[in-house]
């Protein structure tokens, strides 16, 4: 009776949202129309879509990297709009096609598969001449100028999407690195996650002098459906404003992730060891920087054996991101990957979120290849919220909000490097901080230790190298077994200058005094 009742409130809620709409819905764009798709969707039982008729494993990796999309067969191109789309190719693992409309005069219009699209000569081996009826696009690109003013500006890739709900975006002079995805469903639970997919996309067709692009997409998976628009504005930062609903197949689900950002970190300054790695540092994103209330808290990434879920209350959410803040290329000395111009992405809510909490999932790797750092927020458990309204600022700096003083490095040692006595099992901390306001005197650093250990007053050393300043802590576990937290900030006459550095200092920095 229980799962009748839900699904005529579900064919209810799509009657009303059909009867909700304009009768001259001009303006109103494709997001209603995907509405429509998702409350119907929701009330059905969920069909993953399928396989492509087509053998494509076939295509093998060598294959999909030779096989390349015409420069000049990209959508719009002849009528010379400020935003184009290139198409992604079947092949290894992207399996399953996904549905691409254009969106005009209040009608979708299908953009279908052709291999007029794609260059194959250096993939001489590779017949496909009976395949192309039952072949589809698995993603796209979007292209744009990146806010660059001018005729003669190139169009530079700005968006991808392809893979699940995964997609990713540059600003100017970025290169790509932390992905975003649409909606993350149990992501802390091991073995339960479950990975909503956008199988449609509707893209609004933008006047010629149009400085965003509208575009709609249907997500959908076992517990739910959903119809999201996104308003993409590309520039030196590009921001992605994104409205999902939400329409659940379940009447609750343990985890609901909302604005999942995943990232790659190996190691770095704060690492114990390089795993024999010429390069210093190897990271898409060095740190979590969440904004609660009117207070800022920088957490550094950092390596776990195995597997750690760290979950950061907020009852006041102002903005979360995973931030690639070391923007030196001596820091990762790689040629090839340019980590240090990889963006930070920058999560701002535009709705009320309520009370929740950002949880950062953090996995061991022992590879640059594997994304192991999972950051999102979720509200009270079980509760499936309905609309999603926020933003995301694909950046090289922090927040302008962000008007204190900034955390430059974190390193650590626990070996009695300097032989001091006493200092058996002690773990030093040596964290520096720059961007402060204009101080007249050095600021006092305050820590505050959770957990069964101490910690010892830190000392303050002006460091006119980063132009900041250095502080050392020394913390004394009691024993290996109680997880500890440390938390420092600077301030000056007890007003805080710098954001909270905090650290939950891992099992492993632990020498049993």
């Amino acid at each position: 009776m229980k799962s009748a009742i839900h699904s005529i409130s579900l064919s209810f809620t799509f009657a009303l949202l059909v009867l909700a709409l304009p009768a001259n819905a001009k303006d109103t764009g494709c997001f209603p129309h995907v509405q429509q798709i998702a409350a119907q969707k929701a009330s059905e039982a969920f069909v993953k879509t399928p396989m492509m008729k087509v053998d494509t494993g076939r295509i093998t990796y060598d294959h999909y990297q030779h096989i390349k999309f015409l420069g000049n067969q990209t959508f719009w191109r002849s009528e010379n709009l400020p935003f184009q789309l290139e198409f992604m190719h079947p092949g290894m693992h992207f399996i399953r096609p996904v549905k691409l409309f254009t969106w005009e005069d209040n009608a979708e219009k299908p953009i279908t598969f052709s291999k007029k699209y794609f260059d194959y000569t250096e993939v001489k081996d590779l017949h496909l001449e009976n395949d192309e009826a039952n072949m589809g696009f698995t993603g796209f690109r979007i292209l744009s100028k990146l806010g660059q003013p001018g005729a003669s500006a190139p169009y530079n890739e700005t968006v991808v999407f392809q893979g699940a709900s995964y997609f990713r975006a540059l600003g100017q002079d970025q290169r790509y690195g932390l992905s975003a995805r649409g909606l993350g469903i149990n992501t802390s639970l091991e073995g339960q996650e479950e990975f909503p997919d956008y199988t449609q996309f509707w893209m609004e067709k933008p006047e010629k002098d149009a400085e965003e692009l509208v575009m709609c997409a249907l997500l959908d998976s076992p517990s739910l459906s959903g119809a999201t628009r996104f308003v993409i504005k590309p520039g030196k930062s590009t921001d992605i404003e994104i409205e999902t609903q939400l329409y659940p197949r379940k009447d609750s689900i343990s985890e609901v992730g909302v604005a999942p950002l995943t990232s790659m970190f190996f190691h770095g300054e704060n690492s114990p060891h390089q795993y024999g790695d010429y390069r210093p540092e190897v990271h898409d994103s060095d740190g979590l920087l969440i904004h609660n209330d009117d207070t800022w808290r920088w957490q550094p990434l950092a390596e776990v054996p195995y597997f750690n879920v760290k979950s950061i209350p907020t009852n006041a959410l102002q903005g979360f991101g995973l931030m690639q803040r070391d923007r030196n290329f001596n820091s990762y000395q790689d040629l090839e990957a340019w980590y240090h111009a990889r963006p930070s992405v920058w999560v701002e809510p535009l709705n009320a979120w309520g009370d929740g909490h950002v949880q950062l999932m953090r996995l061991h790797t022992e590879s640059d290849t594997v994304d192991n750092m999972v950051a999102y927020w979720k509200g009270e458990t079980g509760k499936i919220p309905q609309r999603l309204h926020y933003r995301l600022s694909w950046r090289s700096e922090d927040p302008s909000a962000h008007q204190l003083g900034k955390v430059y490095a974190t390193r650590i040692t626990n070996r009695a490097v300097d032989s001091l006595p006493g200092h058996k099992g002690s773990i030093r901390f040596i964290i520096d901080f720059h961007d402060l306001p204009k101080l007249s005197k050095a600021p006092k650093a305050e820590a505050s230790l959770q957990g069964a250990g101490a910690v010892k007053e830190p000392v303050v050393q002006e460091n006119p190298y980063i132009k900041g300043w250095r502080v050392i802590a020394q913390v004394f576990p009691q024993n290996c077994e109680t997880p500890l937290e440390l938390d420092i900030k600077l301030t000056n006459g007890g007003t805080p200058v710098s954001e909270t550095w905090s650290y939950p200092i891992p099992q492993s920095l632990c020498i049993a005094p």
